[in-house]
C-alpha cells in the first residue's frame, strides 16, 4: 500500500509507504543467513551457530540493515510509479517496523518539476558590432610595457612617493592575535593611483627595516563585497626600496616579445585580441540576459536540495579566489552566513534556468556527440595531468560522464536560443 501526496507549490512529495509482511520477512531472512555465514560467536563454529541464535544477537543490525535495503527501494519504486524524478536523498520519519508485521513509514523527497515551456523562440536580445578604439589599444600596449618592467634595487633611505616599496603584510583578523593572512614580500607604489592612501600616508617617510601598523576602513561600495564595510588590521614591514624602469615602446620592444617583427604588428594583434574579447563580453552579457528572461518567462518550483548545492559550488569558486590570492578563507573575518544569504537569489536562477535549458534541449532533440564529450575528457586530462582513459574511467565510476552531457546539452540549448534571438534584435 503507498500513498503519495503532493505538496502544494513545492517539489516537495510525501509518500506513505507499507511494505508487505511477506517482502519484510523475506528480506529479514535473506539478512539473517548472511550474518550467520560471517558471525562468530562463543561455543559455536563460525557458519554453524543457530539461526535464532543469530537473530537474537545481532537484532539491531537486521533491522538496521533491512531499513537500508528496503526503504530507498521502495521510496525510488514509488517514485517511479508516479513519473517522479527524485533530487537528493529522502527524509524517512514515523517508521513502524515490528517483527511479523508489515513495515510502514513516511518518505518525502524532493522532485524535479514539470515544467511547461512557454514561447522561448519569441526572445530577442540586441547586440551591436563591437569596435575597439585607438586609446584601448595604447592602453593594452602600455600594459606590456608595465609587464616587461625592470626593478632597480635602490640605497636605503627614507621612503617618498614615487618608490616601489618591498614590503611584507601581515593582515591581523578583527578578534584575533595571531595574522589571518600573511604575505611575505609585494611590491607598493608609494603615492601610486592604484595604492590605498592608508598605505601611502604610514609608508612614507619609513626607513627600510623599520614598520608600521595601521586600519583601513573600506567603504560599503567597495569594489570588493569581501571588504566592503569592513576594517582590517595591517602590520607592514620595509624590506626594501625599488626604482622602476620601462622599456622603450619601440620595433625592438616588439621582437622582445617574441614573435613580431614591428610594434605596428603588436598594435594588430592587441586590436584583435581586444576585438575578439569584447565580442566574447558582449556574447556572454546576451546569454546571461537571456537566462533571465526565460526564468521570467516561466513559473515553477525549484528543487531546495539543488539550489543548496549551487550555492555551496558558489561558495567554493570564491574559496578557490581568496586562495589563488595567496589568502586563507578560513583565516579571514568574513561572515559566511551573511555571504551564503547573498548567493541565494543567483543560485535560484542559476538552477531554474538551467531546467528551463534542459527541458528545451529535450524539445529540440539536442544532443550531445561521443566526440564532444572525449573532447572534455581530453581537457581535463591536461588539467589534472592524467591520462585520458584514466580520467573517463574516474567520470564513469563517479558518475561525472552524465554530468558533462548534461552540461553540454544545457550549453547547446542555450547557443540554439541566442541563435534565434539575435535574428529577432
Amino acid at each position: 500500500m503507498e500513498e503519495a501526496i503532493e505538496v502544494a507549490e513545492s517539489c516537495r512529495r510525501v509518500m506513505e509507504i507499507e511494505i508487505p509482511m511477506e517482502v519484510v520477512r523475506q528480506r529479514v531472512q535473506a539478512i539473517t543467513m548472511q550474518l550467520q555465514r560471517r558471525a562468530r560467536l562463543p561455543g559455536f563454529r563460525p557458519g554453524k551457530a543457530p539461526v535464532s541464535i543469530v537473530r537474537e544477537k545481532f537484532r539491531d543490525d537486521i533491522r538496521a540493515q533491512v531499513l537500508r535495503e528496503l526503504v530507498p527501494e521502495y521510496v525510488w519504486a514509488s517514485a517511479r510509479e508516479n513519473q517522479w524524478e527524485p533530487v537528493g536523498n529522502p527524509t524517512v520519519t514515523d517508521v513502524q517496523y515490528e517483527e511479523g508485521s508489515p513495515l510502514r513509514f513516511k518518505a518525502t523527497v524532493e522532485v524535479l518539476p514539470n515544467i511547461e515551456l512557454q514561447d522561448y523562440r519569441s526572445l530577442s536580445v540586441e547586440m551591436a558590432e563591437p569596435e575597439v578604439s585607438e586609446q584601448e589599444v595604447q592602453q593594452a600596449l602600455e600594459q606590456l610595457q608595465e609587464q616587461a618592467a625592470t626593478y632597480i634595487n635602490l640605497e636605503p633611505r627614507p621612503v617618498q612617493d614615487g618608490d616601489y616599496a618591498s614590503i611584507a603584510v601581515e593582515v591581523i583578523s578583527p578578534g584575533q592575535e595571531s595574522p589571518g593572512v600573511q604575505m611575505e614580500e609585494v611590491l607598493c607604489e608609494v603615492g601610486g593611483s592604484n595604492t590605498l592612501s592608508e598605505f601611502t600616508e604610514n609608508l612614507r617617510g619609513v626607513e627600510v627595516g623599520e614598520d608600521r601598523s595601521f586600519d583601513v576602513h573600506y567603504p560599503s561600495d567597495s569594489r570588493d563585497p569581501r571588504l566592503a564595510g569592513k576594517t582590517i588590521s595591517y602590520r607592514v614591514k620595509v624590506l626594501g626600496l625599488k626604482e622602476r624602469h620601462l622599456p622603450e615602446l619601440n620595433d625592438e620592444f616588439a621582437r622582445e616579445l617574441g614573435e613580431f617583427d614591428s610594434l605596428e604588428a603588436v598594435r594588430q594583434q592587441l586590436r584583435g585580441n581586444l576585438l575578439k574579447s569584447k565580442l566574447e563580453e558582449m556574447e556572454q552579457t546576451a546569454r546571461n540576459h537571456l537566462r533571465r528572461q526565460l526564468v521570467q518567462l516561466h513559473d515553477f518550483p525549484v528543487p531546495e536540495t539543488l539550489v543548496e548545492r549551487q550555492i555551496e559550488r558558489k561558495l567554493e569558486r570564491l574559496k578557490r579566489q581568496i586562495a589563488a590570492q595567496g589568502m586563507k578563507p578560513q583565516g579571514m573575518a568574513l561572515d559566511w552566513g551573511k555571504i551564503r544569504a547573498s548567493q541565494r537569489e543567483g543560485a535560484m536562477e542559476d538552477v531554474k534556468s538551467s531546467l528551463i535549458l534542459e527541458k528545451i534541449a529535450q524539445e529540440e532533440k539536442l544532443e550531445v556527440g561521443e566526440a564532444e564529450i572525449e573532447q572534455e575528457v581530453q581537457k581535463i586530462a591536461v588539467v589534472t595531468q592524467q591520462t585520458p582513459a584514466l580520467v573517463r574511467a574516474r567520470l564513469t565510476k563517479e558518475g561525472g560522464l552524465d554530468k558533462i552531457n548534461s552540461r553540454l546539452r544545457i550549453e547547446k540549448a542555450l547557443e540554439f536560443i541566442l541563435r534565434q534571438a539575435r535574428k529577432k534584435g
